[in-house]
């Protein structure tokens, strides 16, 4: 496929997110001068403004616009939530944990369920990050930080995709396929709930005045985690990227008194370079997100130093809940659900070769889903050293994608469409050899033994 013309190249996300960061910040600052806002206001958008980047990538314009609607509602509601939780701990806790369960729950009703379970959790995920606040009149004003938080998201991705003269990924689910469903949401929703009531009762008992990280942490490692494997690998990086993240916060807090504009310059460039880093590894994202709320917190008086060793306990005991939810409560393998992905993109495979329209679009989203099982896959090959292995699958689909890329970009009908044909028969082959491998024993298949 010969492209119609010179492209720009791709802005980078990171340099979008942030953009839109930085004036979803800008425009808290100056609307604080027109009200009675804290600077826990102008935080509370740059958390969303974070978070909806992520989440709004790629959206359809209707997808856009039903967070338009939902996103300052549900921040209404967080509102409400965060004063429920500071009067009374004990209901608050449980609305929060039946919030955020619910919102992964419904992923099992498809991507459009799936999309709105994550605007639902991220205005609750901003009351562990950001203290609630009593200032009058704040109740009205979240919304508003809600709102500007999506205007400057949107503008910038849109605008990005503009300059760069590139449209949207098609949405999953989209008219060309039928939408999928989650089969396991039911068991990640099991898992969240114990996590988090299991978090919420370690905070408050061994952390009573930073339960809030505990509960984060665990709700990092859960959420979204495809299996035993990759929650323990979450896990890991989370555990890694905060410590790494909270010593490097403790050594520059030290520069910075209370209150000194200085430490929330460095806030937003240890947030630059998390954003930046974060498609190469987890733990940078851990680690830069991490010195960035140590940074915050030296902000508003709490002294770095000291609460050191309680961040990074806080943390680990977080992620000891997370794994062990996700390991105990209706457990799934992640090696299980590589074999489910990789089933789709076979699936859809000789359509692609075949040269049916769409095929190849959606071949290559399958691939992409699959990259997300990749990183603790090659980590449990390179610690194992077993061969063939899991990981081994993801490299053969990549390697189809590319042969069937350079089908599509050949005009010339020489041998080289017939080597790239047998190249993507061998990879099959290879494919289903370690998705199928032969029987054992009594007729047990051998991939029916459990994996770590």
């Amino acid at each position: 496929m010969a492209l119609a013309g010179v492209r720009l190249r791709s802005a980078p996300p990171a340099a979008v997110t942030m953009a839109a960061v930085l004036a979803a910040f800008g425009s808290a600052l100056l609307l604080g001068r027109l009200a009675p806002l804290g600077a826990d206001a102008a935080m509370q958008a740059v958390v969303l403004s974070v978070a909806l980047a992520g989440a709004q990538r790629g959206a359809s314009p209707a997808d856009r616009l039903a967070a338009c609607v939902v996103l300052p509602l549900v921040t209404l509601a967080a509102v409400g939530l965060g004063t429920l939780m500071s009067g009374r701990p004990a209901a608050g806790d449980a609305a929060f944990v039946l919030l955020v369960t619910s919102a992964v729950w419904i992923r099992r009703f498809g991507r459009r369920f799936a999309r709105a379970g994550t605007l639902v959790t991220l205005p609750a995920i901003a009351l562990l990050v950001i203290p609630h606040t009593r200032t009058p009149g704040y109740f009205l004003w979240a919304p508003v930080m809600a709102l500007i938080a999506w205007v400057w998201v949107t503008a910038f991705q849109l605008l990005a995709d503009r300059v760069t003269a590139t449209a949207p990924a098609p949405a999953q689910g989209s008219a060309m396929e039928p939408e999928r469903r989650s089969p396991a949401s039911g068991r990640m929703a099991a898992q969240m709930a114990v996590a988090l009531a299991a978090a919420f009762a370690t905070g408050h008992l061994l952390f009573p005045d930073h339960w809030s990280w505990v509960v984060l942490t665990s709700f990092v490692v859960c959420n979204g985690a495809l299996g035993r494997g990759d929650a323990l690998y979450k896990g890991f990086l989370r555990a890694l990227g905060a410590t790494g993240g909270t010593l490097l916060a403790a050594l520059a807090a030290g520069t910075f008194a209370p209150g000194d504009r200085g430490s929330i310059a460095l806030v937003f460039v240890a947030l630059g370079v998390a954003v930046w880093l974060r498609p190469r590894n987890y733990a940078y994202w851990a680690g830069g997100v991490t010195a960035a709320l140590s940074l915050l917190y030296g902000y508003f008086g709490q002294s770095a130093m000291p609460l050191l060793w309680t961040r990074m306990e806080a943390i680990l005991a977080g992620g000891v809940v997370g794994v062990a939810s996700a390991w105990f409560v209706l457990p799934f393998r992640t090696r299980d659900v590589l074999r489910r992905r990789a089933a789709m993109a076979l699936a859809v495979l000789p359509r692609a070769l075949g040269g049916e329209p769409g095929a190849l679009t959606r071949f290559e989203r399958s691939v992409a889903e699959l990259d997300k099982l990749y990183p603790p896959l090659r980590t449990h090959r390179a610690i194992t050293r077993r061969r063939p292995h899991h990981a081994d699958v993801v490299d053969h689909l990549r390697d189809i994608r590319g042969h069937l890329r350079t089908l599509a970009a050949d005009t010339t009908g020489d041998d080289r469409d017939d080597t790239a044909v047998e190249k993507i028969d061998s990879a099959v082959a290879v494919i289903r050899a370690v998705l199928v491998p032969p029987r054992r024993g009594r007729g047990s298949p051998a991939s029916a033994r459990p994996d770590a």
